[in-house]
C-alpha cells in the first residue's frame, strides 16, 4: 500500500532513466551511422525492414520472460545491472568485435543494447507506481516519458556528432560511461518493502515456473478488455508513428534532391526523427494539463485524433516544413497515447502483473515497428504522399473504432482499484 509521494526516489529513478536513455540514444546513433546509412544506400525500404526484423524480432520472442523476472527479482538490482552490463559490452567493443565476422558484432551490440534497454524500461514501469500515488500516475508517466524522450534525443544528436568526430568505437565507449552513471543513480535508489518476490529455487524449476506464470499472467492480462484495448492502442499508435517516420525520410530523400549523399541522408533522418522528438517534447508539457480534464481512455483517443488530423491536413503539402510538422504532430499524438496507455495499465492491473503486462507491451511496441516497415515495403510502388494521407485517414478511423470498443468495455467509468488481482 503506498503512503504518499516519494520525490527523492522518483528523482533518483528519473536521473537513472535520463542517463540510461541518453546512452541508448548515443549508442544507437553510433551503430546507426553504419547500419542505417548502409540501409539507405543499399535499398530503401527493403533493407530497413531486414534491419528492423533482425534487431527487434529475436529479443521480442524472449521478451515475455523479462516481465516474469521483473516480477520475481529485486527490481533495484535489475535497474543497476542492466546498465552495468551494457557499459561493459560497449567499452569492450573494440576488444571482442574483431572476433566475429562482418556486421555480426554491430548486430550483436545493438541487440544487447535494445534487449537490456527494454528490460530496464519494463522494470522502470513496474517501479514507478511504487514511488508515486495513484492519482499522480499520469503526471509521473508524462514526466518519465518526457525525460526519456528528451534524453534519447540529446544522446542521439551527441552520438551523431561524436561518431563523425572521433569514430564509432570512442562514441560507444562514451555511451558506456553514461550507462555507468545511470547505474550509480540506480544504486542509490531505495524501494519500499514488497517491491519484488525474490523467489529462490533451482534453475530448471524456476524456468518452468516462469513459463507457467507467463502463460497465466499474459492470458489474464490479454483476456481483460480494459487491459487489452490499451495494448491494441499502443500497437496501432507505434505502427502509425514508425510508418510516418520511415515515409517522411523517403519523402525527403526523393522529393528534395538537396539531401543526397551521406550527410544529406543523415540530415533527412535527423529531420524526421527530430521533428517527432520535438512533438513528444511538447507532449510532456500538455499531458498533465490534458490528463486533469480527460480520462485516460479519452486521452488515448485524443492522441489518435490529433495524429490523424495533422497527417491528413499536412500530408499532401509538397513542402519540407509540412513534412516536419506532420511528423512532429504524429510524434506528439504518439507520445500522448503512450503516456495514457502506461497510466491505464498501471491503474487497472495489480502490481504483481505489471512486469508481464509491460513485457507484452514491449513486444507489441517492437513488432509494430516491423509491421510499419512491412507496410512500406508492400506499397513501395505507390505515391508516397498518397500513403501519408491514407495513414492519416486510417488513424482517424482507428480513433472511432477504439472509442466504440472502449465505450462497450465501460472504460469511461471511474476505476478505483486494480481490476486484475493475482490468483491465490
Amino acid at each position: 500500500m503506498r503512503n504518499g509521494p516519494r520525490p527523492s526516489g522518483l528523482a533518483l529513478l528519473l536521473g537513472s532513466q535520463s542517463f540510461s536513455q541518453a546512452a541508448d540514444g548515443l549508442a544507437q546513433a553510433a551503430f546507426a551511422s553504419v547500419l542505417v546509412l548502409d540501409a539507405l544506400e543499399q535499398g530503401v525500404p527493403v533493407r530497413i525492414l531486414g534491419l528492423l526484423a533482425l534487431t527487434l524480432i529475436p529479443y521480442s520472442l524472449i521478451g515475455p520472460f523479462a516481465g516474469v523476472f521483473v516480477d520475481r527479482l529485486e527490481r533495484r538490482r535489475l535497474l543497476l545491472w542492466t546498465n552495468v552490463v551494457r557499459a561493459a559490452v560497449l567499452v569492450a567493443f573494440p576488444l571482442w568485435s574483431p572476433l566475429l565476422p562482418g556486421d555480426i558484432p554491430l548486430y550483436a551490440g545493438i541487440l544487447t543494447i535494445l534487449g537490456l534497454g527494454r528490460l530496464w524500461l519494463t522494470t522502470k514501469s513496474a517501479v514507478l507506481p511504487l514511488l508515486i500515488p495513484e492519482d499522480g500516475l499520469l503526471r509521473g508517466n508524462a514526466l518519465s516519458s518526457g525525460c526519456g524522450m528528451i534524453s534519447a534525443l540529446v544522446g542521439g544528436a551527441g552520438g551523431i556528432a561524436l561518431t563523425g568526430w572521433i569514430g564509432v568505437d570512442p562514441a560507444l565507449a562514451a555511451a558506456g560511461l553514461l550507462y555507468l552513471v545511470a547505474a550509480g543513480w540506480s544504486w542509490l535508489l531505495h524501494l519500499p518493502p514488497g517491491s519484488h518476490l525474490g523467489v529462490r529455487e533451482p534453475l530448471a524449476r524456476a524456468a518452468a515456473e516462469v513459463a507457467v506464470q507467463l502463460r497465466t499472467g499474459v492470458s489474464q492480462v490479454w483476456s481483460h478488455l480494459r487491459a487489452r484495448l490499451p495494448l491494441v492502442a499502443i500497437f496501432m499508435s507505434r505502427t502509425v508513428a514508425m510508418f510516418i517516420a520511415i515515409v517522411a525520410v523517403l519523402v525527403i530523400k526523393r522529393e528534395f534532391p538537396g539531401v543526397d549523399g551521406r550527410t544529406g541522408r543523415l540530415s533527412a533522418g535527423a529531420l524526421s526523427l527530430g521533428a517527432a522528438g520535438v512533438g513528444a517534447f511538447l507532449g510532456t508539457f500538455t499531458a498533465g494539463f490534458l490528463g486533469r480534464r480527460l480520462s485516460k481512455p479519452a486521452l488515448i483517443l485524443f492522441g489518435f485524433g490529433v495524429s490523424g488530423a495533422g497527417i491528413v491536413a499536412l500530408g499532401g503539402i509538397p513542402s519540407l516544413v509540412a513534412v516536419a510538422f506532420f511528423t512532429g504532430i504524429a510524434g506528439y499524438g504518439s507520445f500522448i497515447i503512450k503516456v495514457a496507455v502506461d497510466a491505464q495499465l498501471q491503474q487497472v492491473l495489480a502490481n504483481a502483473f505489471h512486469g508481464r503486462a509491460f513485457s507484452l507491451y514491449d513486444i507489441l511496441y517492437n513488432l509494430a515497428s516491423v509491421l510499419a516497415a512491412i507496410i512500406v515495403v508492400a506499397f513501395q510502388g505507390a505515391p508516397l504522399r498518397t500513403l501519408v494521407l491514407l495513414a492519416g485517414f486510417a488513424t482517424l478511423l482507428l480513433t472511432v473504432a477504439l472509442g466504440m470498443a472502449m465505450q462497450r468495455a465501460g472504460m469511461f467509468a471511474p476505476v478505483h482499484a486494480p481490476v486484475i488481482e493475482p490468483q491465490a
